[in-house]
C-alpha cells in the first residue's frame, strides 16, 4: 500500500507506467470456506489488466503460503518471477493464472494474436529466516520501481543488509501511523 500510494499520489513523472494488482485478487484463499479456482482468478486478473490504462509494468504480489512477486512487462510479453525463499521453479498456480489471464485479456482487447509469455526466474536475495518474505517482496518492488531493468535482469543486489530491510520497516511504520492518525 505504501508503494501504491507513492505511485498513485506522487508526481505524474514518477508513474513509470507501473500498475499494481491487488494481491487478494490472485492469491489463494479459502474465504468463507470456499477456495478460489484458477479460471475465476484468471478472469479477474484479465479484467484488472483491462483497466490498466496503458501502464506496461504490472506488479503482482502473490502469496501461496509466502510472499513472491510477479512482474509482468506487457510490451515484451515477459513475466519476471522473484522468490526470496528459493531460486528454483516458478509457482505453477501463479503461472497458470497469469498465462490464462493473458489469453483472456488478448481476447477482451480484440486481439487475434496468441499470447505466449516468456517467464524469467530472476536471481534475487534469499532471506535468512522463515518470516521475512513479505519485507523482501516489498524491497524487490521498491528496487524495481527505482531501477527497473537492472533488477529484472539480475543486476540488483545479491543480498540485503539489515539497513535495507529496516528501511522497509520504517516506511511501513510511517504508513500505519499516518493511517491511524
Amino acid at each position: 500500500m505504501v508503494l501504491f500510494n507513492k505511485m498513485k499520489y506522487g508526481p505524474p513523472e514518477r508513474d513509470h507506467g507501473i500498475f499494481f494488482v491487488n494481491p487478494s485478487l490472485i492469491s489463494p484463499s479459502t474465504r468463507k470456506g470456499k477456495s478460489k479456482n484458477i479460471d475465476d482468478t484468471s478472469r479477474g486478473l484479465a479484467d484488472w489488466l483491462s483497466s490498466r490504462k496503458g501502464n506496461d509494468i504490472i506488479f503482482m504480489p502473490y502469496n501461496p503460503g509466502h510472499w513472491v512477486l510477479g512482474v509482468l512487462d506487457m510490451k515484451s510479453d515477459t513475466c519476471y518471477y522473484l522468490d526470496s525463499l528459493s531460486s528454483g521453479n516458478f509457482n505453477m498456480q501463479l503461472k497458470q493464472i497469469v498465462d490464462s489471464a493473458m489469453v483472456l485479456y488478448a481476447t477482451q482487447s480484440g486481439s487475434n494474436e496468441r499470447v505466449k509469455l516468456n517467464w524469467v526466474n530472476v536471481t534475487c536475495p534469499v532471506h535468512p529466516g522463515s518470516t521475512e518474505c513479505g519485507y523482501y517482496m516489498l524491497r524487490f518492488t521498491k528496487e524495481i520501481m527505482e531501477e527497473v531493468i537492472e533488477v529484472l535482469l539480475g543486476d540488483g543486489k545479491v543480498e540485503y543488509t539489515t539497513n535495507d530491510i529496516d528501511e522497509i520497516h520504517e516506511k511501513l511504520l510511517e504508513f500505519v501511523i499516518g493511517f491511524i492518525y
